[in-house]
């Protein structure tokens, strides 16, 4: 495992120790690991909109397809709608 050093300021690390009370960890090395996988795995505010507007688009298709409308020009798929 890699150990890894870094400063942070006064006030960040008033902000960090609040943060471990608050929320329960024991040491700083697991609240920066928690982080670290936080980071990698949240979604952005733009990465939600755009899995939503996908989401929907798929929907459209499906209908699309389920009607036999799939494979004819974009603009008589959407004719209907």
């Amino acid at each position: 495992m890699a150990t890894v050093f870094f400063n942070i300021n006064d006030t960040q690390e008033k902000e960090v120790k609040a943060l471990m009370q608050e929320e329960g960890y024991t040491n700083k090395a697991e609240f920066f690991r928690f982080l670290v996988k936080f980071y990698k795995y949240h979604k952005t505010p733009e990465e939600l909109r755009f899995e939503k507007a996908a989401a929907e688009l798929g929907k459209v298709l499906k209908k699309l397809d389920k009607k036999g409308k799939l494979g004819l020009s974009f603009d008589k798929q959407l004719a209907d709608v």
